[in-house]
């Protein structure tokens, strides 16, 4: 049994892929094991009434019936994918898999006691069915998410947002495992918009610091965020291979759970890999 655990949300479809291959690759950093997680919404808590009388219940009750057929095939498909990238990454008995009924936020408390949640970039970014799964988990449940998007996992290069936040701080201690000498790290920094208590807690060094008792010499690259921190997160940490971010809480807008910067990191559709926590 491993110290440690990595969780990697499935939804029977080929966007399992990444998130299965990127977990096995960072359970022997993180000293985890790795529990495949089904998540299967109740259908009868998604059906609406159709109207009054027998007719009306046997359209619900038939409905219900198909979802629930269509979602233990989908639970099907996934056990096998997980399966065979386990034993292809010979992690057997480091490994389990789960099937869960419920809703996003009660699903989420799978994600207790969990180093990191991996998930699609799609569900990410607020679409499909594990949306809502996977913001409850970041969001509710304070688990760190791992999105496996391009370059080397692990990563052989690393970009850090940093602004001192408790955020950001969280995001960094979650990525702790990957901060390996020879691995390169960027500190990423803005002054921009920062009073006098902010910028003395933004202050890289407090994070260069904290990564050199690890051995490893980071650099620290200023940004200027005049045309959106977003977008010059995004540009200034290009070549790497991960992103580290804090992530912001918002009020769920058009189906997002985040706003701003963290709503740009989340959807973006190329660019590093990308770890985040709240």
């Amino acid at each position: 049994m491993k110290p440690e655990r990595i969780l990697v949300a499935l939804q029977g479809s080929d966007s399992d892929v990444s998130p299965l291959k990127a977990a096995c690759a960072l359970a022997p950093l993180y000293e985890a094991d790795v529990r495949g997680l089904f998540v299967e919404p109740d259908p009868a808590a998604y059906m609406l009434w159709t109207g009054p009388g027998a007719a009306g219940a046997s359209v619900v009750s038939s409905a219900i019936d198909t979802v629930r057929e269509e979602a233990a095939k989908a639970c099907e498909d996934a056990k096998k994918r997980f399966d065979a990238t386990i034993a292809e990454h010979d992690l057997g008995d480091a490994a389990s898999f789960k099937r869960v009924t419920d809703s996003p936020s009660e699903a989420a408390e799978q994600a207790r006691l969990v180093r990191l949640l991996v998930t699609c970039p799609r569900a990410a970014a607020g679409r499909g069915p594990l949306a809502d799964f996977t913001a409850a988990c970041m969001v509710e449940e304070g688990c760190p998410i791992y999105v496996p998007r391009q370059g080397a996992i692990p990563p052989k290069s690393i970009a850090v947002a940093w602004d001192g936040s408790k955020e950001a701080s969280r995001a960094a201690f979650a990525a702790a495992p990957l901060f390996r000498p020879g691995v390169e790290v960027t500190v990423l920094h803005s002054s921009r918009n920062l009073d006098y208590h902010d910028r003395a807690a933004s202050a890289p060094n407090r994070l260069t610091h904290w990564l050199a008792a690890r051995g490893v010499k980071a650099k620290t690259q200023e940004i200027d965020g005049k045309g959106g921190l977003g977008d010059a997160l995004l540009d200034a940490a290009d070549t790497a291979d991960l992103l580290v971010a804090g992530a912001y809480g918002h009020s769920r807008i058009a189906q997002f759970m985040f706003g701003g910067v963290t709503r740009q990191l989340l959807t973006a559709e190329h660019g590093p890999s990308l770890l985040m926590a709240h």
